[in-house]
């Protein structure tokens, strides 16, 4: 079961460029604004959060309500 994961996780592209990553978290980031999020939580987003939302195409205002939750 360990050895199906990890030829699993290979086969997903995880490469996402920087310019994809600063424009998708300045998405997220003026959502949570839009939402009412004070600095800290705004603090909460990690590239990992923002990785994973690019990869499984999710809209920056879900991840911003997510985050807010």
């Amino acid at each position: 079961m360990k050895k199906f994961f990890l030829l699993r996780n290979h086969a997903v592209d995880t490469s996402a460029s920087p310019e994809e990553i600063l424009k998708y978290r300045a998405m997220v980031i003026l959502e949570m604004e839009k939402m009412g999020a004070s600095p800290q939580e705004i603090q909460l987003l990690r590239t990992e959060t923002i990785l994973n939302s690019i990869r499984n195409k999710r809209k920056p205002e879900d991840v911003a309500w997510a985050i807010l939750q």
